[in-house]
């Protein structure tokens, strides 16, 4: 008898067993372990529950048009589990080759950031992994600094879709609207609009394990009852000196935040998001420089949980300041209130009843431009240029730009169509409408997609439609054509004495600054010179001009007798080597210079 016959093997353990190992295995580890034997390449390669589980462990972040949640509660059977994941390990597979290019090259840069972008919250994962790539990458500011503008075009998009929706008569919830300005101006794995729902669910749990008798309370007790538990766990509105400041109308900071600093606003979507899902009935009510709640009993009952039959469609209600207190607030109060400030007693039912969430949104934009604008007073009252941007969060400009489109979509309603109103709306989307241009061609060219999808349609009518879309058109041509070639030779040398990536200090307005490009002399169009004086400077016209990025984001042509520059050891300041990327590769210590990432345009720099 051999003495190997009953030697024990791996595949005869119980299949269970067998699965519960091939779920601890990597991909990699799987696919090689399957190509043993017929029996295990069943339990792994050919079975969907790895598959499934592979999907739900390997990749956090998944696109809408999946609807993942759906598709994991429910039968094993009904998704090809493995094409699923295939699909996704693809999709990360191309982003990090569109990535490689746009990285690489200027050419068709616009066309790839916007070919990931389509590919929406399945690239996510892959960009924040390049966005945290090691500082010693060979590209690392340039990998950085496109990685995050692909994220901020696939959030931008997300968000814009949500406003639309709620601008169709979609059943868009208060905090999704609201938390829409936070996909757009902010990037990071817990930047989403489900998660700004989860963090509600998660206080509306808090608030039943708190009070286990809260349903059981009349709609009044429920009321002070909410505002209690909100002001007990921090949220205590915002102190006088930092009101303004930018993160207070963004409902998902001030969810996350240490002291859930916010506006009254956010204060009161916060209390209403929670107030829905414990069965309180509370809706926000705007009365011109504060937002107060409204609150409702139920028909048929008083807010005192009293039952009180009435044939009457009005329902009783209260008004409270969560912000500011727990106290309910007396309606005599309001319209004394109202009354000070001048508003007719005739308006005064106007102001007293609900907001509905579009407005909310669209009070949210103007409280952003608010926080903006006080920047940059602040900002102007200063002796030399601040890069104010590096410490407001989020991010300046993109909350600004966040807020052009918000109004943009949202604010002109073509629901009247009589000659009067539909000119109205014409005329106030043309005036949000060089703001935004502004934005995109300085900050976000790639956002042209986005343009061409949802803005050209506004002006489909319009004597401004044809110009937007010939600006699309022209944009996407110039994309896929080569940079022109600007070489040294021996009349630019004579002149062209700086480089590309040459770090300098304007000479006379003393701002930071990087060399992006040059020209032999100044090639601006007549009425620039003569508007910026180019011929009353020493060297008149006849110098190198140069292309320069600053460190507050503008792009500026300074004149060569104007650029001083650094010292040999000097270091970019940090908000100059976030900006850096979008021409440059990194930070050469040894050279004090950028190296350059635009060498098809400058090869010789």
């Amino acid at each position: 008898m051999d003495r190997h016959m009953d030697r024990p093997t791996f595949t005869k353990l119980p299949t269970e067993i067998l699965e519960t190992i091939f779920l601890n295995l990597d991909p990699r580890s799987l696919i090689a372990v399957s190509q043993t034997n017929k029996l295990i390449k069943q339990l792994t390669t050919d079975a969907p529950i790895i598959w499934r589980h592979l999907c739900k462990t390997q990749f956090k972040t998944w696109d809408a048009r999946h609807d993942i949640a759906a598709k994991l509660a429910g039968p094993l059977s009904d998704v090809d589990w493995r094409g699923l994941y295939m699909t996704k390990h693809t999709i990360e597979r191309h982003t990090r080759e569109l990535l490689d290019h746009v990285v690489a090259t200027q050419h068709e840069r616009i066309r790839c950031i916007n070919d990931m972008a389509a590919y929406g919250y399945d690239a996510k994962e892959t960009l924040l992994r390049e966005i945290a790539c090691p500082d010693t990458a060979e590209d690392v500011l340039a990998r950085r600094y496109y990685a995050n503008a692909v994220l901020e075009r696939i959030h931008r998009e997300v968000a814009i879709n949500v406003w639309i929706g709620l601008r169709d008569g979609k059943p868009v919830s208060l905090e999704r609207a609201l938390g829409a300005y936070d996909v757009f101006a902010r990037v990071g794995q817990e930047v989403d609009v489900d998660v700004i729902v989860e963090d509600i669910e998660t206080l509306a749990n808090g608030l039943l394990e708190e009070h286990v008798d809260f349903r059981d309370l009349s709609p009044r007790l429920q009321a002070s009852t909410l505002a209690s538990y909100l002001r007990e766990h921090g949220f205590n509105g915002v102190p006088d000196t930092s009101y303004r400041a930018l993160r207070n109308s963004f409902i998902g900071l001030v969810l996350r935040s240490a002291k859930h600093e916010s506006l009254p606003l956010i204060t009161v979507a916060i209390y209403c998001a929670i107030a829905q899902r414990v069965g309180l009935d509370a809706r926000p009510c705007s009365i011109l420089f504060h937002v107060y709640t409204l609150v409702y009993a139920p028909r048929n009952y008083n807010l005192n949980g009293e039952y009180k039959p009435t044939s009457s469609e009005e329902l009783d209600y209260m008004y409270l300041d969560p912000f500011r207190s727990t106290s309910e607030v007396a309606p005599a109060d309001l319209q004394r209130l109202l009354h000070d400030m001048g508003v007719p007693s005739r308006e005064h039912s106007s102001f007293l009843t609900e907001t509905d969430t579009r407005e909310m949104v669209l009070r949210t934009a103007r409280n952003i431009m608010n926080s903006v604008q006080t920047i940059r007073q602040t900002e102007a009252g200063m002796r030399h240029m601040q890069a104010s941007w590096l410490t407001s969060y989020p991010d300046m400009d993109n909350a600004f730009y966040a807020t052009i489109w918000a109004t943009l979509l949202l604010g002109p309603n073509d629901d009247d169509h009589t000659p009067d109103h539909l000119g109205h709306t014409a005329i106030r989307r043309r005036q949000y409408l060089p703001y935004l241009l502004d934005h995109f061609q300085t900050h976000f060219p790639w956002d042209v997609t986005l343009l061409s999808r949802y803005v050209v349609p506004l002006f489909h009518n319009q004597h401004e439609g044809p110009r937007l879309l010939q600006f699309v058109q022209n944009m996407h041509q110039v994309d896929g054509l080569r940079k022109p070639v600007s070489r040294r030779n021996a009349r630019s040398m004579q002149n062209v004495v700086f480089r590309v990536g040459q770090l300098f200090r304007h000479k006379r307005y003393g701002y930071e600054g990087v060399v992006t490009g040059w020209d032999v002399v100044c090639d601006a169009n007549e009425d620039w010179i003569q508007n910026m004086g180019v011929d009353q400077l020493p060297h008149g016209r006849n110098q190198a001009f140069y292309h320069v990025l600053v460190c507050d984001k503008s792009v500026r042509y300074v004149a060569a007798e104007n650029i001083e520059p650094m010292e040999s050891n000097t270091v970019p300041s940090e908000a100059l080597m976030r900006l850096a990327g979008r021409h440059f590769k990194r930070w050469d210590e040894g050279g004090c210079a950028f190296v350059s990432n635009v060498r098809d345009e400058y090869p010789d720099d």
